[in-house]
């Protein structure tokens, strides 16, 4: 900006040569295999930000070139809806805390002075991992250009339904047929732009988590203590995480695969149940097995679970035909002046 034209152009991020390559940041790949790097900058920075889980480490790819394809085509995998199993507490969760004392006396201060720095260890491992939620917990206020944030400007959720699709026969509907349709509107109030910058209108379509296989942590577990089945607001306020596994909540889940909830999640999540006799139809949007045993992998969608439910995916999963309305104030010349030049 100082230099103005004589500046040096801003630099380009290197992608692949192929057309849908940059498709996930909603543009066709030139023939020069380059584009802004500011527009995969800024991908990222919302990714990291917005759509991964905190304790997630950061995506850092310097070229889309080294995305894999389906990252390059669709973007990159977002987190479940969330239930017991995949909003986890971080893996470095604390299940027990020492603190050494004297064989003969207590130091009360000390005692005070350890429990408040575990109630800062925690609120910055579950609540405030990033640099903002610290300063706000203080009360005070970081612009979004301090840490390199994007500002998030409106956010729009929303249910779609779907409807079962007329037909005569199995032949014409396969084993089931229905389609998911829904009008929205996202409205962005009006604000003040104080620099230049690039708006991105991201859309992230999800079913609900619903596994074939998974049991409702309780009855799976069977022989039941006071302390899981009470709901003691005593207990469950002051228990640690408990840890469990994923055959604690799924059939065929591995006993080996470990995972940390608070107490009691499990009556704030309640299964969804769906019949064997579903188990083997295709067009249904369930889950068929047990879910990985890598934490990340488990938290984040595999679209290819959901690849069954469609007749086809020539067109992938879904589509959204969008309208943009914008009325922008800014200071720029008419057509027609840029026409007249002298």
């Amino acid at each position: 900006m100082k230099d103005g034209v004589n500046a040096t152009p801003l630099p380009t991020v290197n992608t692949t040569g192929y057309i849908d390559h940059a498709a996930f940041l909603g543009t066709i790949n030139p023939d020069t295999n380059k584009i802004p790097k500011h527009l995969f900058q800024g991908y990222l920075n919302i990714y990291n930000n917005y759509f991964k889980a905190p304790w997630m480490p950061d995506r850092t790819e310097a070229n889309p070139n080294e995305l894999n394809q389906d990252d390059a085509r669709y973007g990159f995998r977002c987190c479940h809806l969330k239930n017991i199993w995949t909003a986890p507490l971080p893996p470095e969760t604390e299940l027990s805390r020492q603190m050494t004392t004297s064989t003969t006396s207590i130091d009360i201060m000390g005692l005070q002075a350890a429990y408040a720095n575990l109630h800062t260890d925690q609120e910055r491992d579950y609540f405030m991992q990033r640099y903002h939620d610290v300063i706000s917990s203080f009360g005070g206020k970081t612009s979004y250009d301090a840490d390199n944030r994007p500002l998030l400007v409106m956010r729009s959720n929303l249910w779609a339904s779907g409807y079962d699709v007329d037909g005569t026969d199995q032949t014409s509907l396969g084993q089931f047929s229905g389609r998911v349709q829904q009008t929205y509107k996202h409205s962005v109030p009006r604000f003040f732009v104080p620099e230049h910058g690039t708006m991105f209108t991201l859309a992230l379509v999800r079913f609900p988590p619903t596994a074939t296989k998974e049991i409702q942590y309780l009855n799976a577990k069977g022989a039941l203590t006071y302390t899981d089945i009470a709901g003691d607001p005593v207990l469950y306020g002051n228990l640690p995480p408990r840890e469990i596994s994923m055959k604690d909540v799924f059939r065929s889940g591995d006993s080996s695969k470990k995972f940390k909830i608070a107490e009691g999640q499990w009556y704030r999540y309640a299964p969804s149940y769906v019949s064997p006799a579903y188990h083997l139809l295709e067009g249904f949007p369930f889950i068929q097995e047990p879910p990985s045993g890598d934490l990340q992998e488990r938290v984040l969608i595999r679209h290819h679970d959901y690849d069954q439910c469609f007749q086809s995916v020539q067109l992938l999963q879904w589509n959204s035909q969008v309208k943009f309305n914008v009325t922008v104030y800014r200071n720029l010349p008419t057509t027609r002046d840029s026409i007249m030049t002298s």
